[in-house]
């Protein structure tokens, strides 16, 4: 008997001592402007953040591309009249050395980032661009067109690979990869998402009805194992890759159109923007909205993008601007004492 009542005693005593040594994880989260960037005398549409995360390139409905250097917030070069048409899309390729820009048209040029002059162009089929992607290794170029065709393009032979015709019957407003470049995600106005084997180049799956509004962003996480996808009804998903089944919805995520998406490196974060003007950073652990900046545009933004290093956001206006906010995520072990835990 005294020695049982020993065992528990000694038994007790462990865990009160284990439970006095809890510990959780507390994540300081601090999201603040800035710079912003003042320059275009028309609606930003699209940005891109070099890798060193020390300049900013920008298109814009002026039909400029302008270039930015973070330290400084100053504009360090304009390119005037880069297209006959709005810019809606770019991309830095090679380590940085050149921009390919996209109007709102056919013709996509080929920039020297160091001079700043026109190295080539070329048309990637017969219709108007809407949305672009590059594959991870930048060697191929997958383009959406208003007669929403997909077009898989070679960018160092400059020819078409493969062309999915008659994709959906809206508009495809966004494009998105799995890190692999083995499947492709479009979303679009007819409320559908259609995910394409790009391996075998054919359809693989086809959500219909996946919102019940336009669907204007989608993005891959990193592992693969998970998309999102948001849109005019004001919701974010978040569905399931390899089941393509729904995993949570952030119901009224804002108060208006949702036009971007972007992740964290690691998969932990996802920032949203709106033409409600505001910025939104959701904590996908506990599926909660941590920062939110609200109104600092004062017109729609129309992209958001984070660096890989996750330490900067960018968002692109129709008020003519694009900002760049500093992201700090600071994730501490932190003792507990039993007691206070008990109280709390």
């Amino acid at each position: 008997i005294i020695y049982n009542m020993y065992t528990k005693a000694l038994f007790c005593l462990v865990l009160v001592i284990n439970l006095c040594m809890l510990q959780s994880q507390e994540v300081d989260i601090k999201l603040n402007l800035a710079k912003t960037f003042k320059g275009h005398t028309d609606s930003v549409r699209t940005s891109v953040l070099s890798q060193d995360n020390k300049f900013i390139v920008s298109g814009s409905d002026d039909q400029s591309i302008r270039f930015w250097d973070i330290e400084s917030g100053q504009q360090t070069h304009v390119i005037e009249d880069a297209h006959n048409a709005r810019i809606i899309g770019l991309r830095l390729i090679q380590n940085d050395k050149f921009l390919l820009s996209f109007p709102s048209g056919k013709e996509v040029k080929v920039w020297n980032v160091e001079n700043k002059q026109l190295e080539s162009s070329f048309t990637i089929g017969d219709d108007t661009v809407s949305t672009n992607i590059l594959t991870s290794d930048e060697k191929l170029l997958i383009v959406a067109t208003y007669y929403s065709s997909i077009i898989v393009f070679d960018l160092e032979s400059r020819t078409q690979i493969f062309e999915f015709k008659n994709t959906h019957d809206g508009l495809i407003e966004s494009l998105a990869l799995t890190s692999d470049n083995k499947l492709l995600i479009s979303v679009s106005g007819d409320l559908s998402i259609k995910i394409w084997d790009l391996e075998k180049y054919e359809l693989q799956t086809t959500i219909e009805k996946a919102h019940i509004y336009s669907i204007y962003s989608v993005v891959i996480s990193s592992d693969n194992k998970q998309f999102f996808t948001a849109g005019n009804d004001f919701v974010i998903k978040v569905w399931d890759l390899n089941t393509k089944e729904l995993v949570h919805a952030f119901d009224s995520a804002h108060q208006k159109i949702i036009t971007g998406l972007a992740l964290t490196s690691d998969n932990k974060y996802l920032a949203s923007v709106s033409y409600d003007r505001n910025l939104k950073l959701w904590d996908l652990t506990s599926r909660k909205v941590v920062q939110i900046k609200w109104k600092n545009h004062l017109a729609f933004i129309f992209s958001v993008l984070i660096s890989k290093d996750n330490k900067y956001i960018v968002t692109s206006s129709a008020d003519w601007t694009v900002k760049l906010w500093s992201l700090q995520i600071e994730e501490q072990q932190r003792q507990n004492n039993f007691l206070d835990l008990v109280l709390a």
